[in-house]
């Protein structure tokens, strides 16, 4: 059985088609369109400039659905038409469109269904999984027994860049406006976690694949371990919002596409490292879509 999936996030707009069987399931394609939806949002609403964007993309993904013949589709949309004041409006415009009516996950389930994701290939006992989205960020702490606190926040890379910044790169004020919302963000989650028990963080999305890519082509870390440290991310962040072109292209030279949202993602990953005791990240290969796929198709989920 082949089922296709469709995320359409605030940054990127992605489709991976899985071959299913006996319950376990390996990815056969994997697409994305950065359609930056949350620099569409303005005054609270995606414009239609934006609309158009997440049509094109649809559209070009249900070719790529019907070439492959999918038995099984599944659509969704995250904090990029979960957290607009024109959801009706941009929903019925998309189906009128492209004939599809995507389904609407709130945050609370958003964070549920990546936790199943991340931990599907890489289960661990205990510590702090972590979404960093276009315009959200969903962070699980868990136990061995499962998921112990769930909260969505509803900022993320690209929105915080879209809130706080005017040029390519925020310059050391706005940084400081971001960085000081996001800490004031994290300081009102009232979890009682004990040290030590986020030492260990699961990173998914985009973000945190940035990170990862950043740490082992500038900082030399390991390519088959999937790992960089709280410190490697104050290192990246140094180099990525230097003052000094030179420093700063070395990053923007290796993902141009994350220009806009490259160090906003970053100041989230340091605070989030910072509130919670976080000294080191596994970044997974799988997240919200692969949980998805488990909960709806597959109905092997746990939580």
């Amino acid at each position: 059985m082949l089922c296709g999936i469709v995320d359409m996030g605030s940054n990127s707009i992605r489709l991976c088609v899985y071959r299913c069987e006996n319950g376990k399931f390996s990815q056969i394609i994997n697409k994305k369109i950065m359609a930056g939806l949350a620099g569409y949002v303005k005054k609270g609403k995606l414009t239609s400039q934006g609309i158009e964007k997440a049509c094109l993309a649809l559209e070009e993904f249900q070719e790529i659905l019907k070439g492959f013949q999918v038995d099984q589709t599944g659509i969704f949309a995250t904090a990029s038409l979960r957290n607009i004041s024109n959801q009706d409006e941009v929903v019925n415009s998309i189906r009128r469109v492209t004939g599809i009516l995507p389904e609407i996950i709130s945050g609370q389930e958003e964070a549920r269904l990546d936790f199943l994701g991340a931990t599907h290939f890489y289960p661990m006992e205990r510590g702090l999984m972590v979404d960093i989205g276009g315009g959200s960020t969903e962070l699980v702490w868990f136990v061995k027994n499962g998921p112990k606190e769930m909260i969505s926040l509803p900022m993320g890379s690209l929105s915080l860049y879209t809130r706080f910044a005017e040029g390519l790169i925020p310059t050391e004020k706005e940084q400081g406006k971001m960085r000081k919302f996001v800490r004031q963000a994290l300081e009102e989650i009232e979890w009682e976690v004990r040290k030590g028990d986020c030492e260990l963080a699961c990173g998914i999305g985009g973000t945190m694949r940035m990170e990862l890519q950043l740490a082992q082509e500038l900082l030399g870390a390991s390519k088959t371990k999937r790992t960089f440290t709280a410190e490697d991310a104050d290192k990246l962040w140094e180099i990525a919002a230097s003052p000094d072109p030179a420093q700063s292209k070395q990053a923007y030279r290796i993902l141009p596409e994350r220009m806009f949202s490259m160090v906003p993602g970053m100041i989230l990953v340091q605070e989030i490292a910072k509130r919670f005791g976080s000294r080191s990240f596994y970044v997974s290969q799988a997240g919200v879509r692969e949980g998805y796929l488990i909960d709806r198709f597959l109905n092997t989920g746990k939580f």
